[in-house]
Parts: structure tokens; sequence; C-alpha cells
């Protein structure tokens, strides 16, 4: 038993027996004798002593009841201790008075006729009524008195006959495990309350609760101080008096639960979330949390600032992607398909030409989109590092090992999506461990010795021809047919030259605001060189090129000459262009019949090269495309349909 009981018997008999009774159940009672005020004294130098509840009998456990703040328990005067005492009282008269409380006695002289002898119930409300009582059991001519210590004692004091109700084992027991239950309900309440202190103090949100009337009975200090208000100020007082921004009087009234409620405390919004409590006699108050909106604002920034920091959050959309190109525009509805399944994703397409802005885009759209985004460039690292980035390491995996280990990007993109940028650079030996993950779904860390299961969508991207590379044997057919599920083929920035001029005002617009400088302007025939330029380094090198010119010609016109300066190559190809072209007989006619002849003669002398096209027509290759357009007759090639 690890509850510290204390038992104050009334007399010495009493606690003698509760010593064998303790004795007997091997349980470790302080038992002390002390009547009423010695009682009381005794129980007040327990309790201050770590006593939990005390034990006694009488007016001596009430008298204890009354005047300390501790749980007692009765021994309480059962049947058999009264029959007890009458027998004994019978040998000294055949009138007898029993004194007590009514629920103690009552009842008492049903037994005069088992004993024979003639029973007086004096009942009593409190010790006081003591003497009174024995006055009256002299009038009535008493031969002797049945009660408890007081009773006796006063009754010899006034020359009556005394017998004293003693308790038997079975009450003592009965009191201590009535005692012991008491002692292990309290010490759950006590954690209990505890408990619900410390989340009342440590809260970072406030924490109010009202009564059925609206009257507050409970606030936190967080809610003190959000409200800017003394609990003292607030409790007792009606919530929709002294907090009317808080807007429970609907509450109060429809008694449901509202999440999420928007209120303005001065010149901040508060977020609540309400809840009634409700018992089984029904409604029983309110309690509300709050906090004020900028706290979840500033949450949510940290959490989003530490996720980018780590690189795990895709950033684009497909909204993002700027393109008016048929081309782009059916790879993005591809990938729109393919981001609504959890398949894997390989992507080809030359450097530059925006392969993760298309992975992140996948992401964003799927049902993963509030998971991790991990990426990784399997070119920018050797194998040996690359492996332990990849699938992460045990503490003392190899020399140099961080202490504790650390997880790979497979672990961290779980429940996410892992873009393996530049896949065809995995060397041979790792591919083999790759395949096993991507078949297997578990990882094991360099080092480690157990599986870890991995739910990862893997999208892949590569500028080689990895089926090339299969026939070469630099990478294994059975990875290749893994990731080559879904296929995506990014075309270079020279198949979808009309996205250039869309693609430079963006990149203008975006630069000259990051760099803090005036942004440029394009002459018609700067924008064409642009147009005709090959872009071997595509979108990346495009951006570089702009960057350049808003650095130098900020705020002004960028004409022809400036492009010639950025791109030396465009300059010598427009040198080297030969004179007039070739000439082509047309048919008279209808002008646009006209047109069409001359497009397509200009097709084939070129072997349908649209970019040869426009310049030996003159044109700007967006215009030639146009035309086609414009054109019936023609496919998607140029090529005259029959």
């Amino acid at each position: 038993m690890d509850f510290r009981l204390g038992f104050i018997a009334p007399y010495a008999e009493l606690a003698d027996l509760a010593v064998k009774v303790c004795r007997d159940l091997n349980l470790g009672l302080e038992i002390c004798v002390g009547d009423l005020e010695q009682g009381v004294k005794i129980a007040r130098d327990m309790v201050a002593d770590g006593v939990e509840l005390i034990i006694s009998r009488g007016g001596t456990a009430k008298d204890i009841a009354e005047q300390l703040q501790v749980p007692v328990v009765e021994v309480e005067v059962s049947g058999f201790d009264l029959v007890r005492a009458i027998a004994q009282a019978k040998e000294r008269g055949q009138r007898i008075g029993v004194i007590g409380f009514e629920n103690v006695i009552y009842g008492t002289r049903t037994i005069a006729d088992v004993f024979s002898v003639y029973i007086k119930e004096l009942i009593i409300r409190s010790e006081n009524d003591v003497p009174k009582a024995i006055q009256q059991a002299v009038a009535d001519r008493i031969d002797v008195v049945v009660g408890d210590v007081v009773s006796v004692r006063r009754a010899k004091e006034m020359g009556l006959g005394a017998i004293l109700v003693t308790s038997g084992k079975e009450a003592i027991s009965s009191s201590i495990f009535k005692a012991l239950e008491i002692a292990a309900v309290r010490r759950q309440e006590r954690i209990r309350a505890e408990r619900f202190k410390n989340i009342l103090n440590y809260s970072h949100e406030g924490i109010l609760a009202t009564d059925q009337e609206g009257t507050i009975v409970v606030v936190n200090p967080a809610g003190e101080k959000i409200l800017g208000a003394d609990a003292t100020q607030l409790l007792g007082q009606k919530v929709n008096e002294v907090l009317p921004f808080l807007q429970l009087d609907e509450e109060l009234a429809r008694q449901q639960t509202n999440l999420g409620k928007i209120s303005r405390l001065g010149g901040e919004l508060v977020v609540q979330n309400i809840v009634p409590v409700k018992t089984d006699r029904g409604f029983a108050g309110l309690i509300t949390t709050f906090q004020r909106a900028e706290y979840f604002e500033d949450i949510e920034s940290n959490v989003r600032r530490k996720a980018h920091l780590q690189g795990h959050v895709a950033q684009y959309r497909f909204s993002d992607i700027v393109t008016c190109s048929p081309l782009m525009q059916q790879v993005i509805e591809r990938a729109k398909r393919y981001a609504a399944v959890d398949s894997t994703v390989l992507i080809h397409g030359e450097t530059g030409t925006g392969k993760e802005l298309l992975a992140q885009s996948i992401h964003n759209a799927s049902l993963r989109k509030n998971k991790p985004f991990v990426a990784i460039n399997c070119a920018a690292m050797p194998e040996s590092l690359l492996e332990s980035e990849l699938f992460g390491y045990e503490e003392g995996a190899f020399t140099g090992a961080r202490k504790g280990g650390k997880k790979g990007y497979f672990e961290l993109a779980h429940g996410g999506t892992l873009f393996l940028d530049e896949i065809g650079e995995v060397p041979l030996r790792l591919q083999a461990h790759l395949l096993r993950v991507l078949q297997e779904k578990v990882i094991m860390r360099l080092g480690g010795a157990k599986v870890i299961p991995t739910d990862v969508r893997i999208i892949a991207a590569t500028h080689r021809d990895l089926k090339q590379a299969v026939d070469e044997g630099a990478f294994r057919r059975d990875l290749y047919y893994r990731l080559n599920v879904l296929r995506l083929d990014l075309p270079p920035l020279r198949e979808r030259r009309e996205d250039i001029p869309l693609l430079v005002a963006h990149l203008v617009e975006k630069l000259s605001r990051n760099m803090e400088m005036a942004p440029v302007r394009f002459s018609e025939d700067a924008m064409h060189a642009l147009q005709s330029y090959y872009w071997e380094g595509n979108i990346r090198e495009l951006e570089n090129i702009v960057e350049r010119l808003i650095i130098l010609k900020s705020g002004k016109m960028v004409n022809l000459q400036d492009v010639y300066e950025m791109l030396p190559a465009l300059h010598r190809s427009s040198q080297e262009r030969p004179g007039p072209g070739p000439t082509i007989s047309i048919e008279l006619g209808d002008l646009r019949e006209m047109e069409k002849q001359i497009i397509v003669e200009a097709l084939r002398h070129v072997g349908q090269d649209r970019q040869k096209a426009s310049e030996l027509l003159g044109i700007s290759y967006t215009t030639l495309w146009r035309r086609l357009k414009d054109v019936n007759g023609f496919n998607l090639k140029g090529e005259l349909s029959e």
C-alpha cells in the first residue's frame, strides 16, 4: 500500500483492535488514541506530516471532518455492535436507553422483545444534545445507557450506568477498505487535476470556460495575455459583458461545436474553437480555445521556411509554365494526366528545357502535393556519396559518418515524390540497388541491418537517349523499363520558337524585379534574331542572355546589334547567309492559293525545315507558323496533306 492513512480511535480498545486488523490484513496505518478535541489535534499533525485520509469514529470523526480539509472515513456502528452492547446492558438493568444519531440507533426498539427488556431510543443531532438526552433518560427512570464515548462519560458523571458501543473487526476492516478506495480515487483525481492545470498553464492557446449561464469559470495564463486582462477581472463575470468580441451569446444559445470561428480583438483577428460541455443532465457550459491569427501564420511561415531550406517543397505548378506552343501544350496535357496516378515518370529533354519545373508541376497536381518533394542531381556527386545520399547510413558505417546516422533521400521523400535528375549518369552498380528499391519498395541504409519501407513516387529525368545507353550496355535494361512507364519528351527551345517572345517578356519582368533594375524592351528585328538562334542551352541559355541585356541596357531598347554582341555566332551566320534564294514557279490565281504554293515550294526546297523556310521567305519563324495554321491543307509539320 503506498497510501498514507491515519486511524484515530476515541478509546484505547478500538486502537488495539485496529492494530490487530491491520496485522491480519498486512497493512500499515498510523494509529493513535484521541477523543474529540484531542483527536482533532492529532489529525492536524498527521495531515501536516503527509497523511492523505483519516479514519475515526463517532463525534471525533465528525469534528475532524468539520475542522480539517481532509477526507474522513467513519467506523460505522453496525447492528451487531448494538446487539452486543444491549446484551451487556441487560445484566445491569431492564430499562435501557440507547443514545445516538438517528441513522445509527433507529430500529433498536424492535429487538427489545428478544432480550425481554425495555429500550428507549434517545436520538441526538449533535454532541451538544447529549446532556439533554441523559436528563431525559434519568426522567424516564432508565437503569443503564448504551452509547458512544461522550454519552457514556456524561452518563457516568450523572450517576447512570453506561455501556460503550464498541466496534468489531468487521466494522474496522470495512472502514479501512473504504478508505483505500477513496484514497485511490483522490489520487487519480489529483493526477487529472494536475494534468488539467498543466494544460491550462502551459498551452500557447487561450482557454476560457463558462457555465451554462455564460459566467466565466476558467481562464488560463495564455488567455489572460491574449485578452489583456487578469483572471481576477474575468472570473465570475458574464462573458458577453466583459468579452463581447468573442460573441459567445450565439454559441450559448446554439450549444453546438463551432471550429475556426474568426473574431476581431481590436485590430487583430482571433481564431476560436468553441465546444459545448454536455453531461447526462444536459448543457453545462462552453469551452473556447483562441489564438491570434498571426500566430498560425507565423507557424506556417516557419514550417514552410524550414522545408524550403531543406529543399523538400515543390515551388512550381503547371500554371507557371510559359508557353503558347502546341507541342508544349500537348506535353502539359499529358503530364496532367500522369499527375493523377502514382506510376513512375521518365522525362526526356535537353539541358535547360525545364525538366524539374515539369516534375514539380506533376507533384503539385498529384495526391502527394502536401508531402515532400525531394530532388537530387545524380550527375553532381561521386558514386559513393550518391549511394549514401539516396539510401542514408547508420552511425559508424564509414569513417566520418555522422553520429546517429543520417536519413537518405528515399526516407526524406516518404509519402511524397523523389525527383532523380540526370538518372542516366547513375553508375551500373548503383543502378542494381536502385532497381531493387523500386521493385521491393524498401531500403537498407549503408551499414544497416534492417529494411525500411518507403512510399515514394519516382520522377526521373535525363538528357541522354537511355534506349541507346541500354543497347551500349551503359544502362540496365530492367531499370530502363521500370522507369519508362510514363514518358514525357520536352521539346527544345528551337522547336517552340513561338514561345520565345513570351519567355523573354516573362524573364524581363522577373529578372528586372529581382535585380531592382528598369526593364528593357526589344525591337522587332532583335526579337526575330532571338527567334532565329539555335539555343543549344535552351531556356537556361535564353535566361542568361536576357539577364546580361538587362544589366547592360537597363531601361532602354534592345536592338539587333545588342543581340549580335551577345550572340556572335548568330551574327556570323547572318553575314554568311547566301544571296537571293532559288526561283520558283507558281500559277496565277487566288492570292491565298498563291501563298500556299509559295510556302509549299519553300518547305520542299529546304527539306521541310521550317526555320530555313522562314529565312528563305524573309519572314519570322512565328509568322511562318501562323501562316501554316491559317492556310488550309497543312498538317502540323508544315507538309501538304492529301
